[in-house]
């Protein structure tokens, strides 16, 4: 335990500390909380850092001062503490009221307590606070299951996801991240209360889901866990991603293969995403390598751009021979061709269409190496198409 605790101690940054010291000033309690205790224990870094207190959001307001705070959840009990070097999630101890609609709570009621607190947190390794002073406060047997590995409900499992459904989806989004294990009551209440997953918001199984695709063990739970994901994800196709490179449009290009575009559309995916992903669905329906030839290379980087040629390559592990066409300065698009429409039109070539097509011609020549991309030559070509 003593070795855990310089752990926890050495790995909280200064301006965390002098958070939790100011609060503590005021005559409030103050611990670190949740992820950012289990990530430490587990040995990772933190990517932020929560702080529950015995504050009311109004006394952390005046802890801190009104410039240097956000309220951000004060519904809920949250105040956003703007340090010096990064933001702090500040949370009153809280009780969550009856959850009616399978997400939020009807209510919150503030408590001084925090053993209420930590009891309403969903997963025991998420429900463990520290202080550097009070030191570790693990009620649920938190760190055993860090050690363990164990994702395990707080309480009843069934309760817990019935109460708030995107439990059910968290539960799978750290399976597939951390690596852990579902205990046998909590993966037996997945799968029992995976019908509640409708009432999930798009957004929210977004946000999950492209956690849970990039996870180390996503493949076990897309293969294990199928029939959950589908229920709130019916155009996913199970299929193995653990050779895929890890870019979110890969993976789900080749989970949501077919209509990819209205299945991302769906789920409220940005336009980039979107696009990107359904570009990778139509090039793997070709269920064949892609060409190794320089020109087809340069079609491909034509086609669909820099980035997408790369990813789509990269899931044969060969990104290198796009890499390399593009630092080799080959020519692939327009911008890139060594005459312009406006280049033409200063040597005596009349505006319209005539220009594009020409310009695409000497493009599709340059590509395949018929047609030098210098100045003299292009011109030279399009006298000799008649346009000059």
């Amino acid at each position: 335990m003593e070795k855990r605790e310089e752990q926890l101690n050495s790995n909280i940054p200064i301006y965390v500390r002098e958070v939790l010291r100011l609060l503590n000033e005021a005559g409030h309690e103050a611990f670190i909380v949740g992820g950012c205790v289990r990530d430490i224990l587990m040995g990772r870094q933190p990517s932020d850092w929560d702080v529950c207190t015995s504050a009311l959001p109004s006394e952390t307001t005046v802890c801190f001062g009104a410039a240097n705070t956000v309220q951000t959840g004060v519904k809920h009990g949250t105040v956003t503490v703007l340090t010096e070097e990064k933001p702090v999630e500040i949370t009153t101890y809280r009780i969550d009221g009856d959850y009616r609609d399978g997400r939020h709570p009807e209510a919150v009621v503030f408590t001084p307590s925090l053993a209420e607190d930590l009891k309403r947190r969903d997963f025991t390794m998420n429900a463990i606070a520290y202080h550097p002073q009070r030191k570790l406060v693990d009620l649920y047997g938190s760190m055993k299951d860090i050690q363990c590995q164990l994702i395990r409900c707080v309480g009843e499992p069934q309760k817990r996801f019935e109460e708030d459904a995107l439990r059910i989806l968290r539960a799978l989004r750290f399976r597939a991240v951390l690596g852990f294990k579902l205990e046998m009551e909590t993966a037996k209440a997945v799968r029992a209360c995976a019908p509640l997953l409708t009432q999930i918001s798009k957004e929210r199984i977004n946000a999950e889901l492209s956690k849970l695709v990039l996870g180390k063990e996503a493949d076990s739970v897309i293969d294990g866990y199928a029939e959950v994901l589908q229920i709130c994800c019916p155009k996913l196709v199970p299929a193995s991603v653990k050779n895929l490179p890890p870019a979110l449009s890969v993976r789900l290009a080749v989970l949501f293969p077919a209509d990819t575009k209205k299945a991302l559309r769906e789920l409220k995916y940005d336009h980039r995403t979107v696009e990107q992903a359904s570009d990778i669905a139509k090039l793997c329906a070709e269920k064949k390598a892609p060409s190794g030839e320089r020109s087809a290379i340069l079609r491909l980087l034509r086609q669909y751009g820099e980035e997408t040629s790369f990813l789509y390559y990269s899931i044969f592990g060969r990104e290198a021979e796009v890499k390399d066409a593009i630092a080799d300065g080959a020519c692939w698009s327009l911008q890139q061709l060594a005459v312009s429409g406006g280049d033409l039109i200063k040597l005596g070539a009349v505006p319209g269409p005539a220009i594009g097509s020409i310009l695409d011609e000497m493009l599709e020549l340059v590509i395949d190496g018929k047609l030098e991309n210098s100045g003299e030559c292009l011109l030279d070509y399009a006298r000799e198409r008649g346009l000059l």
